[in-house]
């Protein structure tokens, strides 16, 4: 059977396509383009905005009318929290919830496999699901999946509905994965979760994600780690010491949610902190970790929110040492608390604010790409685009070099020279073809 993928959303949502992927190729199945005719389409969805749904929606659609006797699964988050809608959709045959999509396989190898809708309640999931990959398809870097779910609850998001409660990958199984990953050519390692911050805490004995960092590199092979978004409260003492103790091999990258910078907005979320508790943490980090990019969430158009509350958030983002913002218009989402809060925010005022963060974002980026010429930084390079490779610093800055002085998969030492757009240029600094670390070597100079 010629099976199309496409992902929607997170991190996480992609490494759980390549688990179904996987599992596909396995069973005899062939992968093929979302564009191609295929047997089979399955949109792995997200659900955190409203535009989300729509996206998922209208792919779904184009699959059907690509190919009107193929098989069309909505799979995922939005499946998760509303089966009932995507089932309704006459293009749509099966549906699939978060725990269901693994096994995709399973189901195309039954007798007889019937359409309908199989979402398994995750309320009650108390155990993390184990799931593998080979290798992380196309990529030079390689999700890993370490935690899934959350209890945490903010106001205005669904992922708890649609993820279930916290939980944690074990630590030998963690470890164990990120050893295929290295073993299978992947430079670096990006330790992704719903809820990061909060890994191990519900395993036993608990562990913390400063403990599952250091066993980690104990192993010489992961040349570098990058770690997904983490809350800011959970940057405690001895993560904050791991970061800076192995600053470099663990990526000088951290993108830590905000939302806002008001106080009154932020208790409105649910979010546990303040705009002053914020500012100290990040202070920290950028004084403890040389060279650090920060990154931030920024929702605007929270109910209730006022000029004042804009305000202080631009005030609070111009202040901070970030180096962009993710900014999001708020939406409604079933099933959350803040969908039921007076004082919606008209949608004209939303996307004002959202383009004055923006704007601001876009110079504070280009002024941080600028701080950058002059410097050495290490890049992997992931691909190709004319006669440049294209990769990234461990700050996740995207630098080009010209082709013939590197290739995909080098992790290299590169002089910045300058900056166009939103991306640096610049050459390579002696060799670029820096061995793979294999058991017993030390990290390579680049990656420490």
């Amino acid at each position: 059977m010629r099976v199309a993928l496409h992902t929607i959303g997170c991190k996480l949502n992609q490494y759980e396509t390549e688990v179904i992927r996987e599992g596909l190729i396995a069973a005899g199945h062939e992968i093929v383009p979302f564009t191609a005719r295929a047997d089979l389409y399955l949109v792995n969805t997200c659900t955190v905005t409203q535009k989300a749904d729509h996206d998922a929606r209208r792919l779904l659609r184009q699959a059907k009318r690509r190919n009107p006797s193929a098989l069309v699964v909505a799979a995922g988050c939005y499946a998760q929290t509303d089966a009932g809608r995507l089932a309704a959709m006459p293009e749509v045959d099966l549906v699939l919830g978060n725990a269901d999509k693994l096994r995709l396989s399973d189901w195309l190898a039954g007798a007889s496999p019937e359409p309908g809708v199989r979402v398994t309640n995750l309320s009650q999931q108390t155990a993390f699901e184990r799931v593998s990959v080979q290798a992380f398809d196309s990529h030079t870097r390689a999700f890993v999946k370490i935690q899934d779910g959350c209890d945490a609850r903010c106001a205005y998001c669904k992922v708890p509905l649609a993820r279930g409660p916290n939980r944690s990958r074990l630590v030998d199984d963690t470890i164990a994965q990120v050893r295929q990953l290295c073993e299978a050519g992947h430079r670096e390692i990006v330790l992704i979760g719903i809820h990061l911050g909060t890994y191990g805490r519900d395993l036993t004995p608990p562990v913390s994600l400063a403990e599952l960092l250091r066993l980690i590199l104990e192993d010489p092979r992961p040349q570098r780690l990058r770690l997904s978004s983490i809350e800011p409260l959970e940057f405690s003492p001895e993560l904050i010491d791991v970061l800076a103790a192995h600053a470099g091999r663990i990526c000088r990258h951290l993108h830590i949610p905000l939302q806002s910078g008001s106080d009154r907005v932020l208790a409105a979320m649910n979010r546990r902190y303040t705009a002053e508790q914020y500012a100290s943490i990040v202070g920290e980090l950028a004084r403890r970790i040389p060279g650090l990019a920060l990154g931030a969430d920024v929702l605007t158009g929270f109910p209730g929110e006022t000029d004042d509350d804009h305000a202080r958030t631009c005030e609070l983002v111009r202040t901070l040492p970030l180096a962009y913002l993710h900014v999001f218009s708020y939406s409604p989402r079933d099933g959350t608390a803040a969908a039921y809060l007076p004082g919606p925010v008209r949608p004209d005022i939303i996307k004002r604010r959202s383009r004055e963060l923006l704007a601001w974002s876009a110079n504070r980026y280009a002024t941080y790409l600028d701080s950058l010429v002059g410097t050495e930084q290490s890049v992997l390079f992931e691909r190709q685009i004319g006669e440049h490779v294209v990769g990234h610093t461990d700050t996740y800055a995207e630098v080009s070099v010209p082709a013939g002085e590197a290739e995909r998969n080098d992790l290299a030492q590169v002089r910045i020279d300058g900056v166009t757009a939103d991306r640096c240029f610049g050459h390579v600094i002696g060799s670029a073809r820096l061995p793979l670390s294999g058991p017993g070597s030390p990290p390579s100079p680049s990656a420490s």
